[in-house]
């Protein structure tokens, strides 16, 4: 006898079906049904993306805030005063930066000095001729002894004079070994000109010699007679992601020139736009440049051959944009009296490619691996274009992380 199934029953069982399909939960309502992107259009867009992270911060490393500081030994016009610098810009200054060299020499009385006009001595110490230490130890012996603050020494900068890399981290170690044995209270920072950054592989001296790191940046009118094309942004941006996770970051020597004997022009208003890209910009962008150090001379002054003026102190309307510039609260007037070890979270940035489709971003499946690798995939909405490959969009991870992006 054939069994008749009522009516009832058979919507129960529809019921029960219906809601096995519709009862999904939230973790999983992007991934079982991906958006097709037959019908999208997909275009590889460069971003810059900021994630915070803790990081371990260096000596006398600030939490927020930037330090400046000025080279004004070979202005005579201010007779190679900090304090009048300080005026005529309207902003103490944290370092005063000295040039250690045989023929000058720096005495005990001048960092004394330097102390009690309330800045924190930065002296640059070049590498000798044929890794010759000699400069290292008159400097020593010069400046021995032990002080309230400390001394920041930017330890044989890489110019375009130095070669031989082995030899070089060599002679840094040494010298790093000489300056703790004497000088307590010693920072040390290492530093790069531009022209020689895709060489910092070879010539960085190691994690444990260096306090801070630095770049030197000049930016003249002209190089060899011909008009010079600067690449400072560029150049700032590879430097900084090398070292953001590691050391404490610094604009170690900074000269823009307004004015050329080439040419005998002044371009005021060029070099007002590269100040504030620096000092607005940049320490924006790089959160981890903590001091920017400014060299105030005219090079005619100093060299014989020397052509560019890079004294902001000489030409009112620099000093004038300066001014305003240093009223953003990040600027420091000293440096922090802090030496424990301690954490901080800070953005780091990584430059890399995301998909768009319409308007949205989205990252590909091994940059979530890379960067955000505890973000549950299942919750974060996701397109899988024609070859299979799954992309995860960008904005729903905000939910899970710290972050921020710039297209």
């Amino acid at each position: 006898m054939k069994k008749i199934i009522s009516k009832g029953i058979i919507l129960f069982m529809l019921l029960i079906l219906l809601i096995s399909f519709t009862g999904c939960t939230e973790e999983n309502k992007y991934n079982d049904n991906p958006v097709s992107v037959n019908e999208q259009s997909k275009k590889n867009t460069p971003i810059e993306l900021y994630i915070k992270q803790n990081i371990k911060l260096g000596l006398y490393e600030p939490e927020e805030g930037v330090y400046l500081g000025a080279y004004v030994e070979k202005n005579k016009n201010i007779e190679g005063d900090i304090t009048t610098f300080e005026k005529i810009v309207g902003q103490r200054q944290t370092f005063k930066v000295f040039q250690y060299t045989m023929g000058e020499g720096l005495s005990s009385q001048e960092i004394l000095k330097c102390m009690a006009q309330r800045k924190v001595p930065y002296i640059k110490l070049l590498l000798g001729n044929d890794f010759d230490l000699t400069s290292l130890y008159r400097m020593i012996s010069d400046i021995n002894a032990s002080y309230s603050v400390p001394i920041f020494i930017e330890l044989f900068p890489l110019t375009s004079k130095i070669s031989q890399p082995i030899v070089y981290k060599e002679t840094f170690q040494r010298a790093h070994e000489i300056i703790h044995k004497y000088l307590d209270d010693a920072v040390i920072v290492w530093s790069v000109d531009s022209s020689r950054l895709y060489d910092m592989p070879l010539y960085y001296p190691g994690e444990e010699l260096v306090d801070w790191v630095g770049i030197n940046i000049y930016i003249p009118r002209y190089k060899d007679k011909l008009p010079y094309e600067s690449t400072y942004i560029e150049d700032i941006d590879f430097w900084y992601k090398n070292f953001q996770k590691s050391k404490p970051m610094m604009i170690s020597g900074l000269a823009i020139s307004h004015f050329s004997t080439i040419d005998h022009t002044y371009t005021l208003n060029d070099a007002q736009n590269k100040l504030h890209v620096i000092y607005n910009k940049v320490l924006s962008l790089y959160p981890r440049i903590k001091s920017v150090l400014y060299i105030d001379v005219d090079m005619g002054e100093v060299v014989k051959n020397g052509a560019d003026d890079y004294r902001i102190t000489s030409q009112k309307q620099l000093t004038e944009y300066m001014k305003q510039a240093f009223k953003n609260d990040i600027f420091l007037d000293e440096i922090e009296e802090i030496h424990a070890k301690r954490q901080s979270s800070l953005y780091i940035k990584y430059d890399i490619v995301a998909a768009q489709f319409d308007e949205d971003l989205y990252l590909s499946k091994q940059y979530m691996s890379t960067f955000f690798k505890k973000v549950p995939l299942s919750k974060i909405g996701m397109i899988e274009d024609l070859n299979g490959e799954k992309f995860y969009k960008l904005d729903d991870v905000k939910a899970y992380n710290d972050f921020y992006y710039n297209r």
